[in-house]
C-alpha cells in the first residue's frame, strides 16, 4: 500500500537552527515513524548548501533566494533553479501539506501549491504577537505587511493549529478560528543524549580536599550553583537583561560559587562577549550541537530563558524541564502553559530591558538562595514535560487530522 504523503514548507531548515527548525524536525522524524512520506521545501539561505538532499529518508527541496534578508526573511529569487525545483516539488503531489507561521513567502507559497492540486493544507501558527525589530516606524510597516500576506495566506489554508493555546488566541487577531493545538514538544528519550562533560567541568560536590580552598568564583568549597541559558544572542531573547541581572546577585551573594553559562550565537554575541567575557562566573560556550545542549541542561540547577520575542511554544524550556532544571522564563507564548503555577517555577516580565533585570534578579535570588524550592520545582515541571508535552502525542493528533482530511 502506497504511504501517505506530506509536504512541509517552511522558511528555514537545518542546518539552521531555531524554534521552529527543531519543531518540524521532531515532528518530521515522529511521522515518518508512523509511515508517512515525508519531504521538506525550504529556502537555500546559505549557497554552500545543496538544492536538494535526502536526509534520513526525508527529501528536502530548497528555493534561491535574493541576498537581501537571506538570513532573517528571505525573498525568492525566481530563477532557472527556482523553477526546476519547484517543478520537482509539484511532481511529488503530497496528498496532505503543511505550512509554518502566516507571514512567511513560503507559507503562501505552499498553501497556493495545495489549492491548485486541490489537497488540503495546514498551518502551524508558531508566534503570539506580532514581529518586531525595534524600530516603531519598521515595526508599523512590518504589522501592515503581515496583515497583507495573511490575508492572501487565508484564501489557501484550510485549517489552523497553534503551537499553543496562546497562539490560537493570537489568530484571533487575524479573524482566524484554529482547529486545535498541536503543541511544541520532546522526546522523552532524548534525554540519553546528554552526558557528563558539563558534571566534570562543574561538580556538583565539592570534594572533602578542597573543603577550605577557595573556588574560581571564591566560595569556600560550594559545589557551584549553575545558571543557563540557550538560545540565540539577540536583544529580543532577553539576554542583556539576564546578564545584568546575574552580576548583581552574584555580587550580593559572594558566599555562593554561581556561574551564567550562556550558549548560543548571534548578532550581538561579540559586544556581550566584550562587556561580560571576563566577568566573573560569566562563561561564553558558543554554539553547541544537540547533544552538548542537553549535557548543559543536565548540570543546570536553574534555566532561565527572558525572551521578550513573541514565541510560540519556546523548545528551550520544555529540553530543560526534560533535564530537571528549575525553570525562571517570560511568560510568552506557551510558557505559562508548562510553568502553570509557582509550584512549578517562576514567571517574571518585565516592559523594558531595566524592568525584566530587576525581576530576574528576585528570581534569580529566591532560585539560588532556596535549595528545597529549586529541587521542588525542578521535579514538578520535569513531570509536566513528560505528561503533556510529547512528540509522540502530538504526532498521533497530527495523524489523526491527516487522515480525516485525505479520507474527504
Amino acid at each position: 500500500m502506497e504511504r501517505t504523503k506530506i509536504g512541509i514548507f517552511m522558511e528555514f531548515y537545518l542546518p539552521y537552527l531555531g524554534g521552529i527548525e527543531r519543531y518540524i524536525d521532531r515532528l518530521s522524524a515522529q511521522l515518518r515513524h508512523l509511515g508517512y512520506d515525508v519531504f521538506i521545501v525550504t529556502s537555500l539561505f546559505d549557497e554552500s548548501l545543496p538544492r536538494f538532499e535526502e536526509r534520513d529518508g526525508m527529501r528536502v527541496y530548497r528555493l534561491p533566494t535574493k541576498d537581501l534578508f537571506k538570513q532573517r526573511y528571505p525573498f525568492f529569487k525566481r530563477d532557472a533553479r527556482f523553477k526546476e525545483t519547484m517543478a520537482r516539488v509539484e511532481a511529488e503531489a503530497a496528498d496532505f501539506y503543511i505550512v509554518n507561521t502566516r507571514f512567511h513567502l513560503t507559507s503562501l507559497l505552499g498553501a497556493r501549491l495545495a489549492k491548485r492540486q486541490g489537497k488540503p493544507v495546514a498551518l502551524i501558527e508558531h508566534g503570539t504577537a506580532h514581529m518586531s525589530v525595534g524600530s516603531k516606524v519598521l515595526d508599523f510597516f512590518g504589522g501592515i505587511y503581515e496583515h497583507g500576506l495573511t490575508h492572501f495566506v487565508k484564501r489557501n489554508v484550510t485549517s489552523y493549529y497553534g503551537v499553543s493555546k496562546n497562539c490560537n488566541k493570537w489568530l484571533r487577531h487575524f479573524h482566524i478560528e484554529a482547529s486545535g493545538v498541536w503543541y511544541n514538544a520532546v522526546n522523552p528519550d532524548d534525554a540519553a543524549k546528554a552526558d557528563d562533560r558539563f558534571e566534570d567541568r562543574w561538580p556538583r560536590s565539592a570534594g572533602a580536599a578542597e573543603a577550605d580552598t577557595p573556588s574560581a568564583n571564591g566560595a569556600q568549597g560550594r559545589a557551584p550553583i549553575v545558571i543557563s541559558y540557550a538560545g540565540r544572542l539577540i536583544a529580543e531573547k532577553g539576554v542583556v537583561a539576564l546578564l545584568e541581572a546575574f552580576t548583581r546577585v552574584r555580587d550580593s551573594h559572594p558566599d555562593l560559587d554561581l556561574v551564567l553559562a550562556v550558549a548560543g550565537s548571534g548578532p550581538i554575541g561579540d559586544q556581550l562577549r566584550a562587556e561580560y567575557g571576563d566577568s566573573k562566573g560569566v562563561e561564553f560556550l558558543g554554539t553547541l550541537d544537540f547533544p552538548a545542549v542537553m549535557s548543559l541542561y543536565r548540570r543546570t540547577d536553574v534555566f532561565v530563558y527572558p525572551s521578550m520575542y513573541p514565541e510560540g511554544l519556546p523548545t528551550s524550556i520544555l529540553e530543560a524541564g526534560l533535564m530537571g532544571c528549575a525553570v525562571i522564563a517570560t511568560p510568552r507564548g506557551g510558557t505559562e502553559e508548562v510553568i502553570i503555577d509557582p509550584e512549578h517555577g517562576w514567571v517574571v516580565d518585565g516592559s523594558s530591558s531595566a524592568e525584566l533585570a530587576d525581576a530576574l534578579m528576585t528570581a534569580l535570588t529566591e532560585a539560588v538562595e532556596d535549595p528545597g524550592r529549586r529541587a521542588a520545582c525542578a521535579a514538578a515541571v520535569q513531570r509536566r514535560v513528560r505528561e503533556v508535552f510529547t512528540w509522540q502525542s502530538v504526532a498521533r493528533e497530527v495523524s489523526a487530522v491527516v487522515e480525516e482530511a485525505v479520507s474527504r
